[in-house]
């Protein structure tokens, strides 16, 4: 007997209110990364998701509350130092090493971060986290249905032709377009 545990995927309803692009950090990088702005139904919280790399680079694509983002943002900013993208890998659950580099671009679009005049490969905090959350909040979008860490979501039929070994679109269910479809 089995004693593998299945672990639900968690669901939450959105307000999806924005789809941007952002250059990539490095500047030989081809490809531009996608990423997605939604709301919580409440409109009190603002989620980012990176979307596509826009090359063959992985990445997650869960829906991270920028909440968690601007923590490190606030005390980044109290020191008033430049810093690596790669402090921005804590508010992921995924573990790729494209992660925090494509969230710091897509911060970068949105104005909340900017590159060091010193080193280019470091960035300064220049935008201000609770203007740009008003303003996000303020914006208007369509209800989608998502799961948390980002990966698609299927319906039954397509769970049973999976497990059966056969890999069908019918019975596909597809809630929300660019929800998900990482790599990992």
């Amino acid at each position: 007997m089995s004693r593998t545990k299945v672990i639900e995927p968690s669901f939450i309803e959105l307000i999806a209110v924005k789809e941007g692009k952002a250059s990539k950090l490095s500047s030989g990088a081809e490809g531009k990364i996608t990423y997605q702005l939604a709301l919580s139904i409440d409109k009190k919280q603002v989620f980012i998701a990176l979307v596509d790399s826009g090359s063959q680079g992985y990445l997650s694509r869960e829906w991270i509350n920028t909440d968690a983002i601007f923590e490190i943002l606030n005390c980044l900013s109290q020191r008033d130092e430049a810093f690596h993208s790669k402090v921005l890998l804590s508010v992921f659950v995924g573990r790729s090493s494209n992660n925090a580099p494509f969230l710091a671009a897509a911060l970068l679009a949105e104005k909340l971060l900017g590159r060091d005049g010193k080193y280019e490969s470091k960035l300064r905090v220049i935008g201000d986290p609770i203007d740009w959350k008003k303003g996000v909040l303020a914006l208007k979008g369509k209800s989608i249905r998502v799961r948390l860490d980002g990966k698609p979501i299927v319906s039954t039929a397509q769970e049973s032709n999976s497990a059966s070994g056969t890999n069908t679109k019918e019975g596909q269910t597809k809630e929300a377009e660019h929800a998900a479809d990482s790599p990992e």
